[in-house]
């Protein structure tokens, strides 16, 4: 692209951005002026309003996260005096714009087509359950905001910087230390790797090389270690701080909790990564409609493959199905219409729904796969395994950093670029949909004076 090309680009990027602003900020307003409480806010908001006043010394139990997001609306909004419940709820939408940036950033270091790497940061702001969110006081966008620019410290190799948002997306959110181990692992693998010498011009781990790689480091740790730098040690020391002042948090308190624990218990719940599947089929469609065809090839060249995978599938879904209360209790949320009137009205739903989880799944790995690096494919099915099992209440704002992952990698050439306008205008659509049954739809719950209303 001609430098002509690369400033006018650069200009309407920042034109689009004061746009997506200024209509954000009208639909902020009329969020506000409808409802200035919703769900978890009303945990969430008192603690924020204190927090910005500067009074560090007051906490509700019924809180299962760490303060971040409470200590960066004291950092901005603290100074400014500005601690009311709108101002708390702003700071979500300022750092909705900042994650356009980020996103810009990260796709422009992955794919060279700039008018497609701008509207997908755009689009990606626009997703829809994360848009939302960046209307209200919830630790979902202030959290994005830190493992984005973790990823993006780590990119340009400032790996202390790096660390540092890591720990800080950790205090928004206990399980973003699971992203940090992952770019943690990523960033130690791939040093070790040219550490080895196997093959010179990788700048990743590839696949053909795995094997031999982990046997020679489990075989000869010194020798390969011998040809590390100081560098090396100091930027994984900088990671290895940041997990190990978790573990120790972990010690401490006893959990990974904080609060109150009886909502977050201990359990296996596989079918989170089924339900994140079908979460990456449904927004981000377009991508996946092309691998249709290939899928089906895929399909008649591994009938065994296939047929194994749906009897192991049916056994978790039969085994492993779990059912949180607050699912079936909280009517304020899409998942409690979506379990009622398709997974817990039908019984086969469940089962005959699993070649689509299959055939989701296949198109992720599909797009993460890279034989040059398999590092990343390797820690991001590890990550997101770890991440999302451990739950049993199924979240939508669980899947957020997973598929943001996954989107980031999908490549945006020219041909996917009619992709990425379908994927834009569906986010329109959905967000539509969804902010007016927001605005006109209202929910009476006698232990609440206001009507509540319906979100993600």
């Amino acid at each position: 692209m001609s430098l002509g090309k690369i400033r006018m680009s650069k200009v309407c990027f920042i034109l689009i951005i004061v746009a997506f602003f200024a209509i954000s900020a009208v639909i902020f307003n009329q969020i506000y002026l409808t409802s200035t409480m919703v769900v978890d806010e009303e945990f969430h908001l008192p603690l924020g309003i204190s927090y910005c006043k500067f009074n560090f010394f007051v906490w509700d139990p019924k809180v299962t996260t760490l303060p971040g997001l409470y200590l960066v609306s004291a950092l901005f909004m603290g100074p400014l005096k500005l601690c009311t419940i709108y101002w708390m709820r702003f700071v979500s939408l300022v750092c909705s714009i900042f994650n356009i940036i980020l996103f810009y950033k990260l796709f422009r270091k992955y794919e060279k087509n700039e008018w497609g790497n701008i509207l997908s940061s755009i689009t990606l702001a626009l997703l829809p359950p994360l848009y939302f969110f960046s209307n209200f006081y919830y630790t979902d966008v202030v959290s994005m905001t830190m493992i984005l620019s973790m990823i993006v410290a780590n990119e340009k190799k400032h790996h202390y910087l790096a660390a540092i948002f890591g720990l800080f997306s950790v205090i928004c959110r206990q399980t973003n230390v699971v992203w940090v181990g992952l770019i943690a692992a990523r960033y130690i693998l791939t040093e070790l790797y040219s550490f080895t010498k196997l093959r010179q011009q990788e700048k990743g781990v590839p696949a053909k090389d795995l094997f031999t790689f982990f046997r020679r480091v489990i075989k000869r740790p010194l020798k390969v270690l011998e040809n590390s730098n100081i560098q090396f040690w100091l930027d994984t020391l900088s990671y290895l701080a940041t997990l190990g002042t978790f573990v120790l948090f972990i010690k401490i308190n006893g959990s990974i909790v904080v609060g109150d624990k009886s909502a977050h218990e201990a359990t296996i719940h596989i079918p989170q990564l089924f339900y994140f599947s079908i979460f990456c089929l449904v927004f981000a469609w377009p991508h996946f409609v092309g691998e249709v065809l290939n899928f089906i090839t895929f399909t008649k060249r591994n009938k065994l493959l296939i047929f194994i995978l749906i009897i192991i599938c049916f056994l978790i879904v039969y085994a492993n199905t779990l059912v949180h209360p607050y699912m079936l209790a909280d009517n304020r949320h899409y998942i409690f219409y979506i379990w009622n009137r398709f997974y817990g009205k039908y019984a086969l739903f469940k089962y005959t729904i699993i070649p689509v989880y299959i055939f989701a799944w296949y198109v992720i790995i599909k797009s993460l796969y890279s034989k040059h690096d398999i590092s990343f494919l390797a820690l991001y099915l590890l990550c997101t395994t770890a991440v999302l099992i451990t739950q049993k209440l199924i979240e939508v704002r669980y899947f957020f950093i997973p598929y943001i992952l996954f989107r980031l990698r999908i490549k945006t050439n020219t041909n996917s670029v009619f992709n990425i306008v379908l994927e834009f205008v569906t986010y329109l659509v959905v967000n539509s949909i969804t902010l007016n049954l927001f605005f006109t739809k209202t929910i009476i719950w006698p232990e609440y004076e206001d009507p509540q209303r319906l979100i993600w």
